[in-house]
């Protein structure tokens, strides 16, 4: 998972904390430390993903368009990452010449249908009862 990721999951994890609010970015930068030019990009992507919405002006702010139950930590890494896989490979198995061959190749599959099993299973409603959220 890159860092980016990282500070996706803990933007919804900031948002899903505070239901019903327009949060300030600056807020979720420096509550949940995230650098600001990252903070930007990151909402960018996913308000294109429809898990946020971006309100402009001085009564503005940023707020969830689903509920936290709803935003499993699949949606969110989906946003950033566009795909999950432990290896190149199985995103694109022309990337290695050895793919139709290797014994190793189906095993990534394997796993990366499990991992996507799993994070599809772990919502944000779920994660804000397990602790406290900044």
């Amino acid at each position: 998972m890159t860092r980016e990721t990282d500070y996706a999951i803990r933007t919804v994890l900031y948002l899903s904390g505070r239901e019903n609010y327009f949060a300030k970015a600056e807020d979720i930068s420096k509550t949940m430390d995230i650098p600001k030019s990252f903070l930007r990009k990151i909402l960018k992507q996913l308000e294109k993903q429809g898990l946020l919405r971006i309100k402009r002006g001085v009564s503005g702010g940023i707020t969830l368009i689903k509920k936290p139950e709803e935003i499993t930590l699949y949606d969110t890494i989906i946003a950033v990452e566009k795909n999950v896989a432990l290896n190149r490979c199985v995103v694109n198995k022309t990337v290695c010449r050895f793919s139709s061959q290797c014994p190793v190749h189906p095993v990534w599959f394997k796993l990366r249908d499990g991992l996507i099993k799993a994070l599809k299973e772990i919502n944000f409603s779920g994660l804000i009862s397990q602790g406290t959220v900044l």
